[in-house]
């Protein structure tokens, strides 16, 4: 079936909820859709639960997708994580702090799509069947989920994280660039920022 994956939401409810995408109408697709298919036999997930008592403290932390078996966290990071510093700054604790729990920790940010390279790089994991098509392009002026609508911290952390989809940051740019809003796709913005981190690497 055509484009069976969406674009990515945290469950499968918030993806029917949040509708098709304005400037693709491509569908979406819930975290916990994907999650069955890269790991078919793993059925411990925990899904916005708080850790509990955990070496006599407790912890109100509420990782999107925990599984006990895998020893693995799994975070959806939409668009607030990276419009505010204080979420962005939060996310780091809270990596390092799964990390002393002995947990791997798995951040996809909301720009990236789980196409077959991505779930690779982010698990490494290979799927046989063909997930997210790589041709589309997840931002776009309408969704105002652009470079443009981002704070200084948010639009590094961007670009740090296409730098390691370089396929998903092509098709992103160019979609940008046929839309044609220079100001509400930020697209310079991003580019500057991807330049900047080559050139002092």
């Amino acid at each position: 079936m055509a484009n069976k994956w969406g674009f990515l939401r945290e469950t499968a409810e918030k993806a029917k909820k949040a509708g098709k995408d304005k400037d693709t109408g491509l569908h979406r697709t819930g975290l916990d859709d994907y999650l069955k298919v890269i790991f078919p036999h793993i059925n411990d997930w925990i899904h916005d639960k708080t850790f509990g008592k955990i070496n006599g403290k407790y912890y109100r932390n509420r990782p999107d997708y925990r599984s006990e078996k895998l020893k693995l966290i799994v975070e959806f990071d939409g668009l607030q994580h990276y419009t505010k510093p204080d979420n962005i700054e939060r996310d780091i604790k809270n990596t390092e702090l799964y990390k002393n729990f002995g947990y791997k920790i798995v951040r996809i940010p909301y720009f990236i799509q789980l196409s077959n390279k991505a779930v690779k790089t982010l698990f490494d994991v290979e799927v046989n069947e063909d997930l997210f098509d790589e041709s589309i392009s997840s931002l776009g002026v309408e969704g105002q989920n652009t470079p443009a609508y981002l704070c200084p911290s948010g639009l590094k952390r961007m670009a740090e994280e296409f730098l390691k989809f370089p396929e998903q940051y092509n098709t992103n740019i160019e979609f940008l660039k046929k839309q044609n809003y220079p100001f509400r796709s930020g697209v310079d913005f991003l580019e500057k920022e991807i330049n900047n981190l080559k050139t002092s690497t």
